[in-house]
């Protein structure tokens, strides 16, 4: 039995309808007024669902887009059982989740009006914010709200919950109000990454400082439970309002289905993701450069868990397109026992010890990038990190071991900073849009900050 279409919108658009069909398919069909805000081809939802005249995109695509929304593994399991869902219902997850998701998508039943001021923000202390964590962390939540009524989906493996902050009060978002902060679970104390939240902020803080991001997290104690709090770029108050920005991942953007988690390493199988990364923001009018500063910049803090999901692309409401801020990046090389494999291959490599400065200028160069450009914007990213972590109070990340700081400063000296880079005359390889064969065949499927604060723990 198929159940009732659902409007998607997007910057105060009905973009399309979302349907399904008798046999569980997902389609998608694009309005007269999504055509008429942003012409046909590339799209404003997704680089893998371009805006056609007539047929909408392949269920296929719809299907792995609307996956990305959702949260990965026993998280998504938790989020299906608390509404009586299958955890593979993608329609009636986005059905009951849809309200409040990564980037601007709105999902609501056909026929409502524009979503603005929708829903409503409760107060909740900070016992209840860890009360919460700890239900994201399990199945049957014994807070009947805490998900459903609440309509907010988080992509990714990790227990998150999506809240709202006035001051230093949060607040929890009902019936689709926007969320404005993510708090995301720390590891169990003990365990080899229980300190990853804390250099998460610490990485944030070095990103911030040579501009790679806007973001200022926050490490928090919540009644006896660590989490980290972390500013949603894709939310921003204006007039009066808070508006969303639309973003989609790089898994989304390749088509990657993630109910296999571990599609989002692209590692040791020859996928050019960057390069397709490089091509997706091409097509929306950007240079590649700061991704390829970002490529260094997790090179060299030693951050194994740059995968397909931790890169994102703003997608603007004037269709263009520009690399979102760096989130979610941490360090990992100083933790015993580390798989040192980088989550998406550089210049053919994925393993971190054999990753050179001239791997991310060849990697860069085979985007397109001029190879002095490229050598460039590698050797500046190194001179701008030791620079960076040189004026870094240590004391003000009490959770960051020296060990881990000891590590970067010397990726920084012996990895890519002191490493030779190459001259021009390099190689260039080929330069082509890269589109996965299963999604081809249709089968499977910024600104620089450098002010600092205080810092809530």
């Amino acid at each position: 039995m198929t159940r009732g279409p659902l409007d998607v919108w997007i910057y105060g658009v009905k973009a399309a309808i979302l349907s399904e069909t008798p046999t569980g398919l997902i389609e998608l069909t694009w309005t007269t007024d999504a055509r008429v805000a942003w012409g046909l081809g590339p799209s404003v939802v997704s680089h893998l669902l371009p805006i056609e005249r007539a047929a909408g995109p392949h269920p296929r695509r719809v299907q792995a887009f609307l996956d990305g929304l959702l949260p990965e593994g026993n998280a998504r399991v938790n989020y299906a059982m608390d509404v009586g869902l299958a955890s593979q219902d993608t329609f009636g997850m986005i059905a009951c989740y849809g309200r409040d998701t990564a980037g601007a998508l709105v999902f609501q039943p056909e026929g409502e009006h524009e979503p603005i001021r929708v829903g409503s923000y409760v107060p909740i202390t900070e016992a209840e914010v860890g009360a919460r964590l700890r239900e994201a962390d399990r199945h049957s939540p014994t807070d009947p709200e805490a998900r459903g009524v609440e309509s907010i989906s988080l992509a990714g493996m990790q227990p998150k919950i999506g809240v709202h902050r006035i001051g230093d009060g949060w607040l929890a978002c009902r019936g689709g109000a926007p969320s404005t902060w993510i708090i995301k679970l720390a590891h169990p104390p003990g365990s080899g990454a229980a300190d990853v939240i804390d250099t998460e902020v610490l990485s944030l803080d070095l990103a911030r400082a040579i501009g790679l991001t806007t973001v200022r997290a926050e490490v928090h104690d919540f009644d006896g439970v660590r989490a980290i709090a972390v500013p949603r770029y894709d939310r921003v108050a204006a007039d009066g309002e808070l508006r969303r920005i639309h973003q989609e991942d790089l898994a989304q953007a390749l088509g990657l289905n993630t109910n296999d988690p571990n599609r989002k390493f692209q590692r040791g199988n020859a996928l050019p993701s960057l390069r397709a990364a490089a091509d997706v923001l091409r097509s929306g009018g950007a240079e590649p450069d700061e991704l390829l500063r970002l490529v260094a910049f997790n090179l060299l803090i030693g951050n194994t868990d740059a995968h397909a999901k931790n890169i994102s692309f703003l997608r603007l409401a004037d269709g263009g397109v520009r690399l979102a801020p760096a989130y979610d990046v941490a360090m990992h090389m100083h933790h015993a026992n580390v798989e040192a494999l980088s989550a998406i291959d550089i210049n053919g490599r994925y393993r971190l010890a054999q990753i050179s400065a001239a791997d991310v200028v060849e990697e860069g160069i085979g985007w397109g990038i001029a190879p002095k450009v490229s050598r460039r914007l590698v050797a500046d990213t190194a001179r701008q990190m030791e620079a960076a972590l040189a004026e870094l109070d240590e004391t003000d990340y009490p959770g960051v071991s020296g060990r881990a700081f000891d590590t970067v400063r010397a990726r920084i000296r012996g990895g890519l900073g002191d490493r030779e880079l190459p001259d021009g005359g390099l190689h260039q390889p080929e330069s082509r849009v890269w589109v996965p064969a299963h999604i081809r065949n249709g089968r499977d499927v910024a600104g620089h900050f450098r002010q600092r604060g205080p810092r809530a723990r």
